[in-house]
């Protein structure tokens, strides 16, 4: 059964995000899975939603390579998140997705690789 991760990183600051994407490689190597990553800023954090075909694929990405990924960022906090069961997603426009940067660049480069 497909499942939502959330996770919310207080301690992880944009631009540290950008670099953790960078480190995690996701477009160029994808955990198995993983089926849609999406974040957002909100003050003094950065928050993580994610969309993955089973909640052990979710698990093994956490404990393989996030939580190590995270530690050499410079997050010292326990890494809090959760796992709830997909209800529905709906994309009525799945390329406009590629065209707003769907893209594990840091957010910097991806804006402006979209811009043009």
């Amino acid at each position: 059964m497909a499942v939502v991760l959330f996770t919310r990183v207080p301690e992880l600051t944009p631009e540290r995000y950008d670099r953790l994407m960078l480190e995690l490689r996701l477009d160029g190597n994808p955990p198995a899975g993983l089926l849609l990553h999406i974040t957002s800023e909100s003050a003094g954090s950065v928050n993580v939603c994610e969309v993955w075909q089973t909640e052990q694929a979710a698990e093994s990405f956490v404990e393989r390579r996030l939580r190590e990924a995270l530690r050499q960022q410079g997050v010292r906090e326990t890494l809090s998140y959760r796992l709830e069961p997909l209800r529905n997603l709906f994309a009525p426009d799945v390329d406009m997705i590629g065209r707003i940067g769907s893209t594990s660049l840091p957010g910097s480069v991806a804006r402006s690789s979209f811009a043009s």
